[in-house]
């Protein structure tokens, strides 16, 4: 079983008095752990992680945060930096029934996936509803980028040190059309958090649909930070 991992970004401490910590929860296979507790002993304090696994909590340097889950191992770690991701572990008497639920899930969740290269009703991004059928995918990703550059920010701390590169991140477009499922990958885990914030504030769109019938749609795009 994986142990808890804290990822640590070395961020100074400024000061001794109380501040926020924030983080992500995740499961043994990465995946967000929406609606997780989280609980400082320190200063009674707690919170809940939201559908991204996101969560943020009052604390200061020393104190004593548990996070748990259900059918998760509760974990507990002393705060020393003030960002972290949390990966919790399987509980091993309920290890097979999680499993078995996590993989159906996942199993339901890619039969109900129809990509945005192939679905001939796209989901339409605000704005697209008047474009013609046959522009509208452009419409779509023209729209994404003008997203991207409006709500684009280069994180603080990877500005002033040094960190850069490209981001890879997914999403679903849900059947009603609601982004959900953010996912991402990059050279770094403050330029991951970056780019989920930029998707995070996607509005509501209008769903794909085949045959009449919304369906859920994956959609990627790389979205680059680099120092100039």
């Amino acid at each position: 079983m994986k142990k808890l991992i804290l990822l640590l970004l070395f961020i100074p401490l400024v000061s001794f008095g109380q501040s926020i910590l924030k983080g992500y929860t995740v499961d043994f296979t990465e995946s967000p752990l929406p609606g997780a507790a989280i609980y400082n002993t320190s200063n009674k304090k707690s919170s809940i992680s939201n559908k991204v696994g996101y969560f943020i909590i009052n604390a200061s340097v020393g104190d004593i945060i548990k996070v748990s889950y259900v059918g998760f191992t509760t974990q507990t770690f002393k705060v020393e930096s003030f960002e972290v991701l949390v990966q919790l572990s399987v509980d091993k008497q309920l290890e097979g029934i999680v499993k078995a639920e996590l993989k159906n899930k996942k199993s339901n969740e890619k039969e109900s996936l129809i990509p945005f290269a192939t679905i001939e009703d796209v989901p339409l991004f605000p704005g697209c509803e008047i474009v013609p059928k046959s522009k509208r995918r452009d419409c779509f990703q023209n729209k994404m980028n003008q997203h991207i550059m409006q709500n684009f920010r280069y994180p603080e701390f990877a500005q002033k040190n040094g960190i850069q590169g490209r981001v890879f991140v997914q999403f679903i477009i849900g059947k009603d059309g609601n982004i959900a499922d953010i996912r991402s990958r990059g050279p770094h885990a403050i330029l991951e958090r970056g780019a989920e914030r930029i998707i995070e504030k996607l509005p509501k769109m209008t769903p794909g649909y085949v045959n009449g019938l919304p369906v859920r749609v994956p959609f990627s795009i790389p979205i680059t930070f680099k120092l100039q």
